[in-house]
């Protein structure tokens, strides 16, 4: 119960003997539960006197006229995200709507928000970033006539802003053999965030499935580093690294300099993102347009906060090559 005495979805869930998530089921209109289960969960509606608290909140936490957006996003990549929330915290602000941002750490956490973002009707817009959404989610969220937006990942049957990860990562095998590479290795990210793993798809459709791969955990220089450590304990001749992420890259610039060999002359390197600092760093690197994400996500919002039922056209990015100082010229 609330400090007011009210009842919560949670206490439903007890009350039913149910899910967190077949409450939300059953409240949101899913055709994919039981008909005694969805009895069960209407009962204890009825008997704990449960109504949604929508009005409520606003009133107390930002006032009745101002819509909220809820953000999903997996923060492996703090940059790319920063690059992408900067632009649109500031433009949501100015046309007064809120921004909640929420990290997304797995798709079990992914899916226990989102059971209580749209069970507590708890925001009037939503965006998802770099993850998808199954069939029976979209059409839930069709059946709330919430307005949806995706970043990072183009979801079928909604607005989206995205970059061809795979065609990125396969990019990244072409120009190291153009460079001259002979045995080139990748290091990926963590498969909950849905770019990665399509990059990592893509290295290896492109380099074959010969072709090492390690993934590091973090997208941190000092896991760049230890993935590169263990891919070389599998091939010590590997003269090419593709990395799913720019901070890794610099790990493995690193950790070839502290072996005493020489980038880009024994080992070349190619980040990705093209984040702040890699032209410092002289990181060559497939860059992604990062102010459009944002930009697009901005615009989107604002329209479908205005004309919710107006069609927002879907955006692909162009991913070009930006040539530093960690691969050889052609």
């Amino acid at each position: 119960m609330t400090a007011d005495g009210r009842a919560t979805i949670y206490d439903i869930a007890r009350h039913a003997k149910v899910g967190i998530a077949t409450v939300s089921r059953v409240l949101n209109g899913s055709t994919r539960v039981a008909e005694p289960t969805r009895q069960a969960v209407r009962r204890a509606v009825d008997e704990l006197g449960w109504r949604p608290s929508r009005a409520a909140r606003r009133l107390a936490a930002r006032g009745a006229e101002r819509p909220r957006l809820v953000a999903l996003m997996p923060l492996f990549s703090a940059t790319f995200y920063h690059a992408v929330t900067s632009p649109l915290a500031g433009g949501l602000a100015a046309a007064g709507i809120d921004l909640a941002i929420y990290d997304v750490p797995d798709r079990e956490t992914k899916n226990r928000l989102l059971d209580r973002v749209l069970a507590e009707r708890a925001c009037e817009l939503l965006m998802l970033c770099s993850m998808r959404i199954g069939s029976e989610r979209a059409d839930q969220l069709r059946s709330l006539s919430l307005p949806t937006i995706f970043v990072d990942y183009a979801q079928p049957g909604f607005p989206s802003v995205s970059v061809d990860n795979r065609a990125g990562a396969a990019l990244q095998v072409e120009l190291l053999r153009k460079r001259g590479c002979k045995r080139i290795a990748y290091i990926g990210g963590p498969s909950e965030a849905h770019a990665f793993a399509d990059r990592t798809e893509g290295f290896r459709a492109a380099a074959g499935p010969e072709a090492p791969v390690e993934i590091a955990e973090a997208m941190t220089v000092a896991e760049g580093r230890a993935a590169f450590i263990r891919l070389l304990a599998r091939d010590k001749r590997i003269d090419g690294v593709a990395c799913v992420n720019d901070v890794p890259a610099i790990g493995v610039v690193e950790e070839v300099r502290a072996r005493r060999r020489k980038v880009p002359q024994d080992v070349q390197v190619i980040g990705y993102d093209d984040q702040p600092l890699m032209d410092v760093f002289g990181l060559s690197t497939i860059r992604q347009p990062l102010p459009e994400f944002g930009d697009w996500a901005l615009n989107a919002i604002r329209r479908l906060a205005v004309e919710p039922v107006t069609p927002v056209a879907s955006a692909r990015l162009d991913l070009t090559f930006v040539e530093r100082g960690t691969t050889r010229a052609k």
